[in-house]
C-alpha cells in the first residue's frame, strides 16, 4: 500500500512517499520556479520513478500547500495548516503548538495528542517575515540564503530592523550598510524582527509546549534562536523540517485508504434550480433618491418625505480616489464609498444622511462635506446613542423630530403623522415577509444556499420594500417544500457589514453551509418592526434603538449571548466573526468574543478582510482549514 503527500509553496515543491507502516520511503524537494503544475508533475513522477512503481500502484494522493489546487491527479486537496498539524505529530507526539514559517506566510497552530487542529492564526497577504522576506534581504546583504542564520550568531551589537515590511526593511538594510553596521549585527536585527512577530502570533494562540517549527524558515538557526529567546523555550525541529506539510498529506491519505473513506466534495453556492433567486430585477421606481450608509438610519422618514432611501454601496474595484481626502487607515467601506463620491457616480442623489455612528463615519461626513463645499447640497448626519434604555429612546426621538424638521424645510414639503404611519406600514410588512422567509430557510423548507439568501436581503435593502414583498412572495412560492438535506458544516456569520458578500460564496463552496448571519446590512436590516402610533417618531426611535445592537452600542455580553441562543436554537456548529480592517468596535469586541467561545468548546474562525476579495487566496485557505478542524471535531466525537 502507498500514499504520496504533495507540498506545493509558493519556493519549493516537495513530496513524500509512505507505506501502510507509516514509513517514509522518499523525500524529495525541488524549487517551484513559474508553474505549480510542473513542479507537482515532476515531483509526482520522480517518486515513481525512484522506486519502480506506475501510478496505478500508489492509493491515495493527497495534494496540500498554496498550489495545490494546481494538482490534477490527486484524490483530494487538504489546507497546509491540516497537513502540518499531521506531520508533526508524527516526528513529536507531544507537541501543542506548532510554529511553520514559508515562503509566503506564517501559521501558528495549536493541536491535540493526536496532531488534529484545534486552533490557528495565520498571517495575512503581505509576506512579512516569512522565507520571501529572508531571500531578498539575504540578496541585499550580498550573501548566501543559507548563510544568514550562522552569520548572525556573531551579531554582538543591537541593531534595530523596525519594519517587516520587505520594500521598507529592504531600505532599512540599505541605510544600514550606508551607516557601516556589521553584517552580522544587520542579520541579527532581521531575525529578531521576525522572532517579534512569530511571538505576537503564538500569545495570540496561546503557548502550549512542546513547540515544533516546521518550514523552510526552521533551518534559520538565527531565526530559531532569537524565537527561543523571545518564547523562553526550547523549539523542536525534525531532521527535515521542509518536508513536514507533504508528510502530513500522505498521512492523511493513508488515513483515507484505511478508513476507505472517499474524498469531499465541494458544494456550489447556486441552488439545483438554476439561476440564484438574488438574480431578479425591480423596474426602476421613479421617487427621488436620498442616500445613507449605516442601518440605524430612520428609512420611514427619509419615504415618508416621498424620497426612496438607499444605502450606498462602494465602489468594487481599488482605488486611491478616498485617500485626497481620508486618512490610509479608516474602514475600507468608507474609502469605497468616497471613491464613487469622487469619480461621480452619486450626483443623481438628492441628499445624503449620515449617522454618528462611529469614528469612520464621522469622517465619512468631514469628507463628504469638504468634497460638496460650495455646492448646495443635503448632507445631514444624526447622532445615536450608546445605550439602549427609555432615556435613549427619547433622546433619539427628540433628534428625529430634528431630522423631519430639516427635510421639510431644505426640500419646502410637509411630512404629516399619517405619512409617517404608512411608510412605517410598507417597512414593518416586508420585514414581517423576510422574517417568515428565513423561517422556512433556517427550518430546511427552502434550498438556496445562504450565499444566495444574504445576497437577496443586501439587494432587497434598496428596492422599495412592496416591491420587494411583491418579490419573496413569489420566490417562496416557487421555492416552497424545496429541503437542504446536506449533511455539513453549519455556520453562522456575524461582525462588520460585509459589502462583498462573495466571501459567504468562498466558505460554502469549501463545503460548509451558512445557515443564518447577523449583519447590519443582511438580515439585521428586516428585525424589528415598528408599533402605529399617534407618536411615530418615538416609535421609529423604539425599533431603531430596541433592535439587535451592532458592536457600536454597549453590552457585548449580552450581543454574545444572544449569537450563542441562535447557534443552539438553529444547530450551528461554528461561527464566522468578520470584520473590515480598522473597524475600532468589532476588533476590540473580539478578543472578549474568542474568550467566551473558547470556554464553551465552540470553533470560532475570524476573518479579518479588505473591502474587496484581493486576498480570497488566504480567505479560502483559512475557511478551509476551519472546515477540517470542525468536521475533524465531529469525526472525533
Amino acid at each position: 500500500m502507498y500514499t504520496i503527500g504533495i507540498d506545493i509553496g509558493s519556493m519549493s515543491t516537495n513530496g513524500i512517499l509512505l507505506n501502510e507502516k507509516k514509513e517514509i520511503l522518499s523525500s524529495i524537494i525541488i524549487p517551484t520556479g513559474a508553474s505549480s503544475k510542473k513542479a507537482a508533475d515532476k515531483t509526482f513522477h520522480q517518486i515513481l520513478t525512484e522506486h519502480k512503481l506506475t501510478e496505478k500502484d500508489i492509493d491515495y494522493i493527497v495534494a496540500t500547500g498554496y498550489g495545490r489546487i494546481k494538482v490534477p491527479f490527486a484524490n483530494e486537496v487538504v489546507t497546509e495548516i491540516t497537513c502540518h498539524a499531521k506531520g508533526a505529530n508524527y516526528f513529536f507526539p507531544k507537541a501543542k503548538t506548532i510554529i511553520d514559517i514559508g515562503g509566503q506566510d506564517s501559521k501558528v497552530i495549536k493541536v491535540d495528542a493526536n496532531g488534529n487542529v484545534l486552533d490557528f492564526v495565520m498571517n495575512d497577504k503581505c509576506a512579512a517575515g516569512t522565507g520571501r522576506f529572508l531571500e531578498v534581504m539575504a540578496r541585499t546583504l550580498e550573501i548566501d540564503l543559507e548563510e544568514m542564520g550562522p552569520i548572525s550568531l556573531n551579531g554582538k551589537n543591537n541593531v534595530s530592523v523596525s519594519s517587516l515590511c520587505t520594500v521598507f526593511a529592504e531600505s532599512e538594510v540599505v541605510s544600514l550598510i550606508g551607516a557601516d553596521h556589521k553584517t552580522a549585527d544587520i542579520c541579527k536585527g532581521l531575525h529578531l524582527s521576525i522572532a517579534k512577530r512569530i511571538t505576537a502570533q503564538v500569545k495570540r494562540i496561546g503557548l502550549e509546549e512542546e513547540i515544533v517549527m516546521t518550514g523552510g524558515v526552521a533551518k534559520n538557526i538565527g531565526v530559531v534562536t532569537e524565537l527561543e529567546k523571545n518564547l523562553g523555550c526550547k523549539i523542536w525541529i525534525s531532521e527535515e523540517p521542509q518536508i513536514n506539510g507533504a508528510l502530513g498529506a500522505a498521512l492523511i491519505a493513508l488515513e483515507k485508504v484505511l478508513a476507505k473513506i472517499q474524498p469531499s466534495v465541494s458544494v456550489s453556492g447556486n441552488s439545483a434550480s438554476g439561476a440564484s433567486i438574488a438574480e431578479f430585477s425591480v423596474e426602476e421606481n421613479t421617487l427621488p433618491k436620498i442616500g445613507y450608509f449605516c442601518s440605524y438610519t430612520p428609512v420611514e422618514l427619509i419615504r415618508a418625505a416621498g424620497f426612496h432611501p438607499v444605502r450606498i454601496n462602494g465602489s468594487d474595484k481599488e482605488s486611491c480616489s478616498a485617500n485626497e481626502v481620508l486618512c490610509g487607515n479608516i474602514c475600507p467601506y468608507i474609502k469605497a464609498v468616497v471613491d464613487q463620491k469622487i469619480t461621480g457616480n452619486l450626483e443623481d442623489y438628492k441628499g445624503m444622511v449620515f449617522v454618528n455612528s462611529c469614528d469612520g463615519m464621522r469622517r465619512l461626513y468631514d469628507a463628504w462635506v469638504k468634497l460638496d463645499e460650495g455646492k448646495k447640497t443635503f448632507n445631514y448626519i444624526l447622532d445615536i446613542p450608546k445605550n439602549t434604555d427609555d432615556a435613549a429612546v427619547y433622546y433619539y426621538a427628540n433628534l428625529l423630530k430634528k431630522f423631519k424638521e430639516k427635510l421639510e424645510s431644505y426640500f419646502t414639503l410637509n411630512i404629516h403623522h399619517d405619512d409617517i404611519n404608512h411608510s412605517i406600514s410598507k417597512y414593518n410588512a416586508v420585514r414581517e415577509k423576510v422574517q417568515l422567509f428565513l423561517q422556512k430557510y433556517w427550518s430546511g423548507y427552502i434550498g438556496p444556499s445562504g450565499y444566495e439568501i444574504f445576497s437577496l436581503l443586501k439587494k432587497g435593502v434598496n428596492v422599495l420594500p412592496e416591491k420587494f414583498y411583491e418579490y419573496l412572495s413569489h420566490v417562496m412560492k416557487q421555492k416552497e417544500d424545496i429541503r437542504d438535506t446536506r449533511d455539513i458544516p453549519r455556520l453562522f456569520v456575524w461582525g462588520s457589514i460585509m459589502e462583498n458578500e462573495r466571501i459567504m460564496k468562498v466558505v460554502e463552496d469549501a463545503g460548509a453551509k451558512i445557515v443564518a448571519e447577523d449583519l447590519c446590512n443582511g438580515s439585521r436590516s428586516f428585525d424589528a418592526q415598528i408599533n402605529i402610533s399617534n407618536d411615530p417618531i418615538l416609535s421609529i426611535a423604539r425599533r431603531y434603538i430596541k433592535r439587535a445592537p451592532c458592536s457600536r452600542m454597549v453590552n457585548i455580553i449580552e450581543r454574545v449571548n444572544n449569537v450563542l441562543s441562535i447557534m443552539q436554537e438553529k444547530s450551528i456548529h461554528g461561527a464566522i466573526y468578520h470584520t473590515l480592517k480598522f473597524c475600532d468596535h468589532n476588533l476590540l469586541d473580539y478578543p472578549v468574543i474568542k474568550k467566551t467561545f473558547h470556554e464553551k468548546n465552540i470553533p470560532l474562525l475570524h476573518l479579518n478582510c479588505d473591502y474587496t476579495l484581493s486576498s480570497e487566496g488566504q480567505i479560502k485557505t483559512r475557511v478551509e482549514a476551519f472546515l477540517e478542524q470542525l468536521t475533524g471535531s465531529s469525526n472525533k466525537k
